[in-house]
């Protein structure tokens, strides 16, 4: 994967669904279950108005020139879950 010149290290705060209930409930007792708020940490790789990708894993960092930069445990999370995306320094 060829890393855009253009990759802050940002932490990007978000809200994701709760996990599904699994057992059978009757609705009379169900309570309302609230969304997660998650913290995710990487450089922020493709950014637009549908989605924000972020690759916590960069390898061959090493590499002449980063042309081989790898990537891995990449997500994309949609630009509506997000709260707010926050730069980071990166270290040196």
């Amino acid at each position: 994967m060829k890393r855009r010149k253009s990759c802050p290290l940002v932490m990007i705060e978000w809200e994701d669904s709760c996990q599904p209930v699994a057992a059978w409930r009757h609705l009379s007792g169900m309570e309302p279950l609230e969304t997660i708020l998650c913290h995710s940490v990487g450089w922020l790789l493709f950014n637009n108005a549908k989605s924000k990708t972020l690759a916590p894993n960069m390898g061959c960092v090493n590499e002449v020139a980063g042309l081989n930069l790898e990537a891995s445990g990449v997500i994309t999370i949609p630009t509506r879950s997000v709260r707010r995306i926050v730069k980071l320094r990166e270290p040196r």
